[in-house]
């Protein structure tokens, strides 16, 4: 078997001879045979294991050489790509003066093969002086060097195309260019943590102009809100989108509120209401006018027969002539069947009264004045305006209705402000209420529980419409006021509008204002959350940065310790670089941007991609695989079957 000094001399041998093909292979078998050979420590080397007697020293890594450690997978593929693109132009542009064609191609390879070896010098200078590596020692100072130019001149078999080798070098410095984006969705993914499927479920199914911080506020994470709030406020496009955004989601929220309002100011909305209650009355006066009318017959009939019956004595008395008393009560007595057979009687005010004033007699309601007061105050109001035959005017019993309870709950309660007072009053009248009203429709006035229902849900409808004109000037106003209007947490408010017993909003308005009403009072808890979870996740941001910054930022070799030790949000750009943030300030404007962003493949997965689409087997017409030459990516894994002349 050949010794290392003997695959070094025919290394020399084939590549001072152009025989591309052979240096590769006792390039590859130099490289084997220093690979599974032991290496000697040398007498400097510390890490090189125990000596004689001596405990093994691993010492810790100096300034200098952990920011080169940090620096090196990124800087390595940029000076080996960019030596062998600028080496195979020169070269093949050198090639071109002496041979056109064959000479274009020959210094190509050579200029490519010398770059990539001066990039791979480079790095090795880094490693040696910055790195802490040792020196090559003997024969490997030769041999090493003269491999990596080999390596770089053969990207095709047969070194005859410099192609492959741009393409292999252009991918590396593709590499370089997807730092800042493969920087920006670690750093974006390490935030989320667990919460990443969530988060990207929402993002996908998002309206493309929606909130990114608003989509996502809903898995509360902090650290995330704190990510998408530096990231958007350092870019003045972006801060004058949030505006914009925030200026249209106002004027939506704003004509829905109105809309619902009937007006869009208060004056506007008051209009709506006056001009409501207008209607209504409209509607709602013949029906109420109707009743009481025909409540009121039995009294205009009784008062027509008396007044024949005084008639009738009246010219029997001037004439001589004698009345059958029998015959005259007949006839009183037939004319009321008359009437009773058509639903039509007098309204009789004591039976009436009476009844009321048995109210406060129910041992339930012993002790309690504002029974007793009130109940009382309705029944002597009643017998005040009955007439002397019993009967009472409908007209009047509807306005004691509507103002002896309030009356008397003012007189009981003078203290009590007005909306106590009303709903004092709402609880004695929903006691005495229900028997005015027989007594009315009793008396004839068909029709008038009919009028009390209408007229009650319109002045529903208009409260409502007073409501939500509330609601909007909330919103204008006190956006928290509103919230907790929305929530039932102002029911006294909600009870003031609507009417007495009336405070539950979730129950007393129409599902359909109430749906507005809680989207708005959603958004608005979003925003406060958004807005909070940014606040409050600075510290869980900054030590995320911590965790993966140090992967991938090269330290300054000045000012090291201080960027490390530097935990303040206000130095973000600093310290995870200008292209990352600027990938992650893009990434966040849209749902579409932050979706992509977090499903960035992973620099290892993407290369695998990258290695897949630069094997020549895959190339399709109009590449090299259609002019017959067969190209090889040197550094791309070896197949199965080794290629290795010197192989086994």
């Amino acid at each position: 078997m050949a010794t290392l000094e003997q695959l070094s001399a025919a290394l020399v041998k084939a590549d001072a001879a152009g025989n591309a093909a052979d240096a590769k292979a006792f390039a590859d078998a130099i490289r084997q045979m220093k690979s599974t050979a032991p290496t000697a420590p040398s007498e400097w080397d510390v890490t090189a294991g125990p000596r004689i007697g001596m405990p093994a020293v691993t010492p810790e890594p100096t300034m200098t050489q952990r920011a080169w450690q940090a620096a090196r997978p990124y800087v390595a593929p940029l000076v080996e790509g960019a030596g062998a693109i600028g080496g195979g132009l020169i070269g093949g542009g050198a090639g071109t003066l002496v041979a056109p064609g064959v000479g274009t191609a020959t210094g190509a390879v050579a200029g490519a093969g010398l770059g990539y070896g001066i990039g791979k010098e480079l790095m090795n200078l880094g490693d040696v002086n910055l790195g802490g590596q040792a020196p090559r020692q003997g024969a490997a100072r030769i041999t090493e060097p003269l491999s990596n130019i080999v390596e770089g001149a053969t990207y095709e078999a047969g070194g005859r195309a410099i192609g492959p080798a741009l393409g292999w070098a252009a991918s590396k410095i593709a590499d370089i260019r997807q730092i800042p984006l493969q920087k920006a969705a670690t750093i974006a993914k390490a935030t989320l943590g667990n919460d990443l499927p969530t988060v990207l479920n929402n993002l996908r199914n998002a309206s493309p102009n929606a909130s990114v911080a608003e989509l996502t506020a809903g898995v509360q994470n902090p650290a995330w809100q704190s990510l998408i709030s530096k990231s958007l406020e350092r870019d003045p496009a972006a801060v004058q989108m949030l505006r914009k955004m925030a200026l249209t989601d106002e004027a939506t929220a704003t004509n829905a509120l109105a809309k619902l309002a009937g007006g869009s100011t208060a004056t506007a909305t008051r209009a709506v209401g006056e001009t409501a209650k207008s209607n209504l009355n409209a509607i709602t006066t013949p029906l109420r006018e109707g009743a009481l009318k025909r409540a009121n017959l039995g009294q205009y009939v009784a008062d027509e027969a008396a007044l024949r019956q005084a008639n009738d004595l009246a010219v029997a008395a001037s004439t001589g002539g004698k009345i059958d008393p029998v015959q005259f009560a007949t006839q009183a007595t037939g004319a009321a069947k008359a009437l009773q057979s058509v639903g039509i009687k007098p309204l009789e005010g004591a039976p009436l009264a009476d009844k009321i004033a048995a109210i406060s007699n129910n041992p339930e309601f012993a002790a309690n004045d504002l029974i007793k007061g009130s109940t009382q105050e309705v029944a002597n109001a009643i017998k005040q305006w009955t007439g002397n035959g019993g009967v009472i005017d409908a007209n009047a019993l509807e306005a004691i209705r509507k103002n002896a309870v309030n009356a008397a709950i003012a007189k009981l309660r003078p203290g009590a402000d007005a909306t106590s007072q009303r709903n004092l009053a709402a609880s004695v009248m929903s006691k005495i209420k229900p028997m005015i009203d027989s007594a009315i429709e009793g008396a004839g006035g068909t029709g008038w529980r009919d009028y009390l229902t209408t007229h009650s849900k319109g002045m529903a409808q208009i409260a409502e419409k007073k409501l939500t004109g509330e609601a909007l000037n909330l919103w204008k106003t006190n956006k928290d006021a509103f919230v907790k209007l929305v929530q039932g947490e102002s029911p006294d408010a909600v009870e003031k509008i609507l009417g007495p017993g009336k405070y539950d909003i979730a129950k007393e308005v129409a599902d359909n204002t109430l749906s507005v009403l809680q989207e708005q009072a959603q958004k608005h808890l979003t925003k406060l959350s958004v807005k909070a979870q940014a606040s409050e996740g600075g510290t869980a941001l900054a030590t995320v940065l911590d965790q993966q910054v140090s992967k991938f930022k090269l330290p300054s070799l000045l000012n090291f310790w201080s960027t490390v030790s530097n935990k303040g949000l206000e130095d973000l750009e600093r310290r995870i670089g200008k292209s990352t943030m600027k990938s992650l300030t893009e990434a966040m404007k849209t749902p579409e941007g932050a979706t992509k962003l977090l499903e960035t493949l992973p620099a290892t997965e993407r290369n695998r991609v990258i290695n897949l689409l630069s094997n020549p087997s895959q190339w399709k017409a109009g590449t090299a695989a259609s002019t017959g030459v067969t190209v090889k990516n040197a550094l791309a894994p070896e197949p199965v079957q080794s290629q290795n002349a010197l192989a086994p």
